[in-house]
């Protein structure tokens, strides 16, 4: 039978208005969450009623980050709420505690466990977990602020870590978009040991693995949450198979999770560190903070990488650019040997890098059409003008070398090898960045944004990025971004800060002879027992993730066989690439050095206490590039023109230090073949040298963009 549309619009009526009536969402109107700290409850799933408490900064919107806070075994939610709330104001969360009281969740099963099991260890049906009030209670939120949120992230300390490294293994959690899990007491191992030690026993099935492995999860630790006999802590034999301590545990639970993944899975779960602090939520919040917000990577976005592609495509085309390609070739053969043997010969070590700097600025001058200032520091700065706005491009090299004034840097020549101290590292460097400018000025090209060519102290060694760290102390240069020439290798194009924090610790005690004042103080122990103490909480943080390394690189005191020392020193250099792994590495030895000190002094039985003395060696910054720079894109498509496979590198270079400040950089080579760097016979081949500053002159372009439109005629 034919249905008439009048009909067919009262039925299409009839099932909107079911719809609406079966909605519960849609058939209760939510009240509005008010800005500021207040606590609501919350009835909207199986469970019993829930008290959340909530903040909401005065500036959230539609679009705030909700976080979901789950609070430790004292079920104090408000308290959670209050130590967040700084946070939350600053970085525009919304915080939500829902907090599982005792009267209802009287046991760790009913709460941190997930409900999962009854008593008797039988499913709980699902709608029962604890776990299942948080899908609900975000589309609660949601509907009081009228958000347009489609998911949320979630952190949990001690007890609430434990809730949410469970709740990423076993939650049906779609909108969940990451999870931090800072310094949970044990783990629900990923492996088929009976829960809720393990996915296994009664609750085999429950877990997909290969979901749960690619959720984003952190797994936060404080470097000192290591007190063995604080009484909420599990001492057991299955707990203590994951590790002695809350810090070693997290790694336990992070390598078995690698374990399982192992090749064929993809594993979003990975370390981080709150260096300094032991078993506090309020402490440890700040750290997860990164992990909320969006990441850095290294990974060059397709946009980038393609429109670079057409930018150097169309450099390729301008006459003007094709010349001052060929005018560097042409430069090389003498114009740029002549002012790489006078620039070596000019001794240049840290701190004593003046004459060099004043023959650098010389030259840079003869060039031409450069504003050539050299600054309090000795770093020599020459500004190309742009006919825009926007800020500087920089290219730099460092004039200092790590050799001693008095080292013999006369230049050797055979052919087309040159051998001296310094004359590759960074005599060439410096000579690139010439043959940039040169090209640029004897084809009159013009850019949007400034050219900044520096030449910089400090560099090696002590110098301890002097130069580099003076220009970006100093306002007025409005460096938007920084490519460094001191690479040796032809595509070694390093875009990652490796940092390092190097100290001298010194002991000093009263002394003795070795019998006859046994029971003093003994400076050369507490070396052993310090360098002991770090070497064992420092090899999980180096075990997996990003590379970190340490090496206790020398040893000194002690006066003869028989005699307590009165000293005892030893230097000890720090690396990575990860700022929060390098803050990790420092915390632990300090907090090894106060550890032996005061054991030591607590176990001397005659004589003065025992000191120490830190002493800072030099530090540089680790570091990384967004995500989003076209910096790295325009460098890997510059060095792919050129017929060069760009590969990407970590290390520490004049770069560290913008990169850690945000800005955009890299580290590209000077050209020709470098080796025996830092060594008295160190060499540098003049072969294919052109490469390195026509790289450097391109990356240059595409970052300063050309400002004319002239084209070579076909």
């Amino acid at each position: 039978m034919r249905v008439r549309p009048i009909y067919r619009l009262a039925s299409l009526l009839l099932c909107v208005g079911a719809f609406f009536v079966a909605s519960p969402a849609m058939a209760k109107a939510c009240e509005t969450l008010a800005a500021g700290s207040s606590q609501i409850v919350f009835s909207g799933w199986s469970g019993p009623k829930l008290p959340v408490f909530v903040h909401k900064p005065q500036t959230a919107g539609a679009n705030s980050r909700i976080l979901f806070v789950m609070h430790g075994v004292n079920r104090d939610g408000d308290r959670y709420r209050d130590e967040w709330r700084d946070l939350a104001d600053k970085h525009d969360l919304i915080i939500v505690v829902p907090t599982f009281g005792r009267a209802d969740f009287p046991t760790t099963d009913s709460y941190n466990f997930g409900n999962i099991l009854d008593k008797d260890g039988r499913k709980n049906p699902q709608a029962k977990w604890s776990f299942s009030a948080i899908e609900p209670l975000f589309d609660n939120i949601v509907c009081r602020i009228a958000g347009n949120q489609k998911g949320y992230a979630l952190y949990g300390h001690s007890a609430g870590g434990q809730f949410v490294h469970r709740y990423v293994a076993f939650a049906n959690a779609p909108r969940l978009e990451s999870a931090i899990a800072a310094n949970s007491g044990w783990y629900t191992m990923p492996d088929d040991r009976a829960f809720p030690y393990g996915w296994g026993g009664n609750v085999d099935g429950l877990v997909s693995a290969e979901k749960a492995l690619q959720r984003r999860l952190t797994i936060l630790l404080g470097t000192e949450d290591i007190d063995r006999n604080d009484p909420n802590l599990r001492i057991n034999e299955q707990a203590d198979k994951q590790g002695l301590t809350r810090f070693e545990r997290g790694h336990g639970f992070l390598a078995a999770a690698r374990k399982l993944a192992g090749r064929n899975m993809p594993l979003g779960w990975k370390i981080a560190y709150a260096p300094g602090i032991a078993h506090d939520n309020g402490g440890i919040a700040p750290f997860a903070i990164p992990h909320l917000l969006s990441s850095a990577t290294r990974t060059s976005t397709p946009d980038a990488v393609d429109a670079g592609k057409s930018a150097i495509a169309n450099l390729g085309l301008r006459k003007d650019i094709t010349a001052a390609m060929a005018t560097i070739v042409e430069l090389e053969r003498d114009w740029a040997i002549q002012r790489l043997i006078e620039l070596t010969e000019i001794p240049a070590p840290p701190f004593e890098e003046t004459a060099r700097g004043l023959a650098f600025a010389r030259m840079l001058r003869e060039i031409g059409g450069l504003d050539v200032k050299i600054d309090e520091v000795g770093n020599v700065i020459a500004r190309r003008r742009g006919s825009g706005a926007g800020s500087a491009v920089m290219v730099a090299a460092h004039l200092d070398t790590v050799f001693a004034k008095d080292v013999d840097v006369t230049v050797k020549r055979n052919g087309d090898r040159f051998t001296a101290p310094g004359i590759g590292d960074n005599s060439r460097g410096l000579v690139s960045l010439l043959l940039v400018a040169k090209a640029l000025a004897r084809h009159n090209i013009g850019t949007e944004r400034d050219i900044l060519l520096v030449g910089t102290v400090g560099e090696e060694g002590t110098g301890d990025l002097r130069g580099m760290r003076h220009i970006f102390a100093q306002a007025g240069h409005g460096i938007g971004s920084v490519i460094a020439i001191d690479g040796g290798e032809m595509g070694r194009l390093i875009d990652t800060a490796v940092g390092s924090n190097r100290y001298r610790v010194k002991f000093t005690g009263p002394g003795g002879h070795s019998y006859g004042a046994f029971g003093t103080v003994n400076p050369h122990h507490a070396t052993a027992r310090a360098i002991a103490r770090f070497l064992d909480r420092a090899e999980p943080v180096a075990a997996s993730g990003t590379k970190a390394t340490y090496s206790v690189a020398s040893l000194a005191g002690g006066l003869g066989i028989n005699v307590i020392p009165t000293d005892s020193a030893f230097e000890i250099d720090l690396r990575s690439s990860d700022a929060n792994r390098l803050s990790a590495l420092d915390s632990i030895l300090r907090s090894a050095i106060d550890a032996t000190l005061t054991n030591e002094n607590a176990g001397k039985e005659q004589g003065q206490l025992l000191a120490v003395e830190i002493k800072d060696l030099g530090k540089r910054p680790a570091g990384t590039n967004v995500i989003g720079s076209p910096l790295v894109a325009h460098a890997e498509v510059a060095l792919s023109y050129l017929g060069i496979e760009p590969s990407r590198n970590a290390s520490s270079t004049d770069a560290n230090l913008p990169m850690s400040l945000g800005i955009p950089s890299i580290t590209i080579s000077r050209g020709g073949i470098s080796e025996r760097s830092h060594s008295a016979d160190e060499y540098w081949i003049a072969k294919d040298q052109h490469l390195g500053p026509q790289a450097a002159l391109l990356i240059g372009l595409l970052e300063a963009r050309v400002a004319n439109e002239e084209r070579v005629q076909k």
